[in-house]
């Protein structure tokens, strides 16, 4: 979108901040009208004092060029509407300049002669901030209007924008094995837990096995262990359900406590709630909002004006 210029913090920081651009002295050119804006004109002069404010490294003239005619065209929108900077509204606004940057007149006027602007230019700089910043807010800015209708509409449709990791849930039948377990020991473990596996499989009621075989401390309440994340689940629960879909079983799988026999009960991508990500869409619908509105106000402006741009 673009440049709404700058409001006052803003110009204060672009004269006194870090990495302010300074004044060169510029080869002698012959200066030439470089666009026409109904009965004003935008010289290359004008062109390039824009673009040693902007940026201390050049950009496009050509795009610098339509900034500046969108320019002329809102100062002369404010102009037919009325809108205008008073003297003590401007005074007041240069107080506030120097009292943010803890400067008397003085040192205020020093800096401004680094970059090459006397005080009486910066005064018509910033009376002509102030009235853009005025004419944005009058044709943009307040007609804008956000209802949570619209917000939970977007909510809705960007489901996947605010999808949080994949969870699983997951039953299990534990198979204790002892701790250091003789290979008999070992043995037989192992094939407490393939007999449980395939009573599973043949369709026994899990939750019944469980209960009955399982020597887990949630054995009582089904084997459930809940939803977690899937990459937070063990390696190699993690890894076996990957293969299976809601209602099938893996195992026995082996870890160094005993054998588990799984179920996975169900696979589900959680959504953060609205009401966590309400002021975040709020913020990027108005913006859009914004920047439609402003766009379509500069066709409108442009359409109704005579442009010449000869550059």
């Amino acid at each position: 979108m673009k440049n709404y210029f700058l409001i006052i913090p803003a110009v204060c920081a672009m004269l006194f901040g870090p990495g302010a651009p300074r004044a060169t002295v510029a080869s002698v050119i012959v200066d030439r009208v470089v666009a026409v804006v109904n009965d004003e004109i935008i010289t290359l002069s004008d062109l390039q004092r824009e673009n040693l404010k902007k940026s201390s490294t050049a950009r496009d003239e050509h795009v610098l060029l339509e900034d500046l005619i969108d320019r002329k065209l809102q100062l002369a929108a404010a102009k037919r509407s009325g809108i205008d900077v008073t003297d003590p509204e401007l005074a007041e606004a240069l107080a506030e300049i120097m009292k943010r940057n803890s400067m008397e007149r003085k040192q205020f006027d020093a800096e401004l002669a680094k970059d090459g602007l006397t005080y009486d230019q910066y005064r018509s700089e910033l009376r002509e901030q102030i009235t853009l910043s005025r004419v944005f807010n009058k044709y943009v800015r307040s007609g804008l209007s956000l209802d949570e209708a619209e917000m939970r509409a977007y909510y809705e449709h960007n489901q996947k924008v605010y999808a949080l990791p994949e969870e699983i849930r997951v039953r299990q039948i534990f198979i204790k094995q002892p701790d250091h377990a003789t290979a008999s020991q070992a043995a037989a473990v192992r094939e407490r837990a393939r007999t449980a596996y395939e009573r599973a499989l043949k369709g026994e009621d899990f939750v019944g096995l469980v209960r009955e075989l399982s020597e887990s401390e949630n054995a009582a309440a089904g084997g459930d262990l809940g939803f977690m994340r899937r990459d937070h689940a063990l390696p190699e629960i993690e890894q076996a359900t990957r293969s299976l879909k809601p209602g099938e079983i893996a195992g026995p799988l082996q870890f160094a406590a005993g054998y588990h026999i799984i179920r996975l009960e169900e696979v589900r991508t959680p959504v953060t709630p609205f009401d966590r990500v309400k002021d975040e869409i709020q913020s990027t619908l108005y913006q859009q909002k914004l920047d439609n509105t402003y766009r379509t106000w500069l066709q409108t402006l442009r359409g109704d004006s005579h442009i010449e741009n000869r550059l």
